[in-house]
């Protein structure tokens, strides 16, 4: 008589599909880039106050310093949260799981450097921002933001298979340039709820996210053309430019940038005064973080479609 046999137990990914194995489809799974997108904004979000600590350029107040602050580190802290609750989707956070492991990995102690700036500025701030220390704190908390998009950027890439180096190269660059620009528009939602600006005053950093958002859309282009390379090689190059797949695809793409770059970019260029500022300034931040996911997602379909095979 035959013994039975046991059912092997698949393992399922974000989405509760058979997982595959593959890096690239778990890293564009929904619940990865709804995490992804809000920690890179958070670090987005402290890079663009630090600087404007670092410089002199920030209005006084406590209160100026402790909502950015607060609100990045809602954003930062929503990958290790879901990490520690053990949600399926976050099994470690950058590498680490504090649950099963007290030692963070090199990633994740890059990531823990960026509390300490931040925790200075929180007790710095005391209003007045001129001071020394205030100062220094914010060029800290500024490049420990930068060099975590970078290195775990990199070492996003450095999971993907082969066939995707092209665009694995440009995911640190693509993710530090989305992350300051959607930093940069909670940063103006926060100036916008706290101080008044005048009408028609000329502000400098309105012209350092336009030209934020313009570098946004090439890094985009980059990483799209990386793509049709990709199918290219694989011979689904046709998709790209024919049938309802390419329509559709090229719809989306139409759809998603107007979300995370075009709206911004109006609401910046009109910038409205008195009681609909900071509405413009949260309707552009909202968009900006929803086209991003968006985004994300619609690169990870193609991607799924195109380079990998499915039909």
């Amino acid at each position: 008589m035959a013994e039975p046999t046991e059912t092997p137990s698949v393992a399922l990914d974000p989405q509760g599909r058979p997982d595959r194995g593959d890096p690239a489809r778990n890293l564009f799974s929904t619940p990865s880039v709804v995490i992804q997108t809000a920690t890179a904004t958070g670090y987005g979000l402290w890079m663009v106050l630090g600087t404007a600590l670092a410089l002199g350029t920030y209005p006084n107040g406590r209160g100026e310093v402790l909502v950015p602050l607060s609100i990045g580190l809602v954003f930062v802290a929503s990958g290790l949260v879901a990490t520690c609750l053990r949600l399926p989707f976050a099994s470690d956070w950058h590498g680490w799981n504090p649950v099963k492991r007290m030692m963070p990995t090199l990633e994740g102690m890059i990531a823990m450097v960026n509390f300490l700036p931040m925790l200075a500025l929180a007790g710095l701030a005391r209003g007045d921002n001129d001071f020394w220390a205030t100062r220094l704190a914010g060029a800290a908390l500024m490049l420990c933001s930068l060099a975590t998009l970078v290195y775990t950027a990199r070492g996003i890439s450095r999971g993907l298979p082969i066939a995707v180096a092209a665009v694995a190269n440009t995911l640190p660059l693509a993710r530090t340039t989305w992350a300051l620009f959607a930093g940069g528009l909670w940063f103006w939602l926060c100036v916008a709820l706290q101080t008044e600006t005048p009408t028609g005053s000329f502000n400098p950093w309105r012209l350092a996210l336009l030209a934020v958002a313009l570098a946004l859309g090439i890094v985009e282009g980059m990483r799209w053309r990386a793509l049709r390379r990709l199918a290219e090689e694989n011979g689904a190059a046709e998709r790209f430019s024919r049938g309802r797949g390419a329509i559709s695809l090229l719809g989306g793409r139409v759809a998603v940038a107007m979300l995370s770059v075009g709206l911004p970019s109006l609401l910046l260029i009109s910038h409205p005064a008195g009681p609909t500022h900071a509405l413009a300034a949260g309707l552009a931040a909202l968009s900006c973080v929803i086209g991003q996911c968006l985004e994300q997602r619609l690169y990870g379909r193609a991607y799924d479609r195109l380079v990998a095979g499915r039909a």
